[in-house]
């Protein structure tokens, strides 16, 4: 970043501005504005309308603002994770979103089908950055599979030398170093393809989401929108599963999408939302009457009753109903104030990460009642809303919560109240679903 006059003039201003006048405040910003208006937009929010008309500066500058803080916000949502769940979804990926002349890394190359396609695709123009471990070689058994789908010693010797550099690293860790701090300047990548269960030797989900968000993150410029990454390509069983049930909840809202016509085999759909409002306008959405719900993360009570009131049918003193919701949060003293607030619902003292908790006190509260999607469940629905989680960091935690609770509690539907989640659900893609959608099948 040059820091120009007009640079420093608006830092200046932004160093003192709780001290300073509302109005003149405003005033100053777009002065260093006009002056300056690039690095203003990547670490300023756009101003409302009625704050033009109070300074008398015309609204046009407005949308000036708006539109570049929105080009940043989709610069950032741009980059698309998909999911594939064999070689051959791989290939048929890199075909679709990687283009001729872009930089493309393979993490866990065998330098076989999927990087022979990338090369293929990128041409001579581009560049493919192809990373494995070091490894001990198999023995070539003619018709063996996968002998055959392992790289073997010296392939990388004539392997589209024009355009291809392959890296042999000594461990996994070692894949930053491969791909970055080994040219100077740093490379911009395009694009990414990796398969975990090649490089760690199993389909790791967690690691996985790590390695891309890290990934993502080194490939960042110094500007707010210089990320030149387009798309994710990951081989992964389980975050094909995942982004096949994990869903917007905007998109239950407005019906765009409904889980409940989704065959998940047997795995819960997660629902991610933002705000207080838009958590609980899920409810008419996911919850039944009849359904056997908990909150975990309930406060006071208040998204518990409105669960509640959604599972008996609208009809929430209605004793001989055979839904109902159980709220719980990790803070005595809540409780016992939800409990005054609410007398006619149950609440308990408990830990959400601990679902052998959460099994005993459906045991407790709701002893005779059978879940109406699953006998075998524990609970038809499950609301979290924990603290750390809700915001835009605690991926790695939310997902490993969701993981637990749908494995053991074996709910129809997960809503999380999760920024992080949300995003995910936004970016994170199956690509049976995209191929699918291109052939028109249903």
């Amino acid at each position: 970043m040059i820091w120009s006059p007009a640079l420093i003039f608006s830092r200046a201003f932004e160093y003192n501005k709780s001290t300073m006048h509302p109005r003149l405040n405003k005033i100053a910003y777009h002065i260093a504005y006009l002056l300056c208006p690039i690095p203003l937009y990547a670490f300023s929010p756009p101003i409302r309308p009625s704050v033009y008309r109070q300074i008398g500066l015309p609204l046009t500058l407005r949308y000036a603002t708006h539109d570049a803080a929105q080009s940043i916000k989709q610069k950032r949502g741009d980059i698309k994770w998909i999911a594939c769940s064999s070689t051959l979804e791989v290939n048929r990926a890199i075909e679709k979103y990687v283009q001729e002349g872009d930089v493309v890394a393979e993490l866990g190359s065998q330098l076989r089908d999927s990087s022979v396609t990338l090369c293929e695709t990128i041409g001579p123009n581009g560049k493919a950055m192809l990373v494995d471990i070091e490894r001990k070689f198999p023995k070539e058994k003619e018709g063996q599979k996968r002998t055959n789908n392992m790289r073997t010693y010296g392939n990388e010797k004539d392997f589209y030398t024009d355009r291809a550099t392959f890296v042999e690293t000594k461990g996994f860790e070692f894949w930053r170093e491969a791909l970055f701090f080994r040219e100077t300047p740093k490379p911009k990548y395009n694009g990414l393809v990796v398969d975990m269960s090649s490089v760690v030797g199993n389909d790791l989900d967690l690691t996985c989401i790590s390695l891309v968000k890290e990934f993502i993150a080194l490939n960042h410029g110094s500007g707010e929108n210089d990320n030149h990454c387009r798309v994710v390509i990951v081989k992964s069983g389980s975050l094909h599963n995942l982004a096949r049930r994990l869903y917007h909840a905007q998109r239950i809202i407005s019906g765009a999408q409904s889980p409940e016509h989704q065959h998940n085999g047997g795995h819960s759909s997660i629902i991610g939302a933002v705000g207080v409002k838009q958590y609980r306008e899920t409810i008419p959405f996911v919850v039944r009457k009849g359904d056997i719900c908990v909150e975990v993360g309930c406060h006071l009570g208040t998204t518990t009753t409105l669960i509640d009131k959604a599972a008996n049918g609208g009809d929430e003193n209605n004793s001989e109903a055979s839904g109902g919701c159980l709220g719980v949060d990790i803070g005595s003293h809540i409780i016992k104030s939800a409990r005054k607030k609410y007398t006619h619902l149950s609440f308990e003292v408990g830990d959400g990460f601990k679902t052998g908790e959460l099994a005993r006190m459906k045991e407790k509260h709701f002893r005779n009642k059978s879940c109406s999607s699953n006998k075998d469940s524990t609970y038809d629905v499950v609301y979290v809303d924990i603290g750390g989680l809700s915001g835009s960091d605690g991926l790695l935690e939310a997902i490993s919560l969701l993981a637990s609770i749908s494995n053991s509690l074996e709910p129809r539907c997960i809503v999380i109240k999760s920024m992080c989640i949300r995003r995910l659900s936004s970016c994170l893609v199956p690509f049976s679903k995209v191929w699918q959608e291109e052939k028109g099948f249903s």
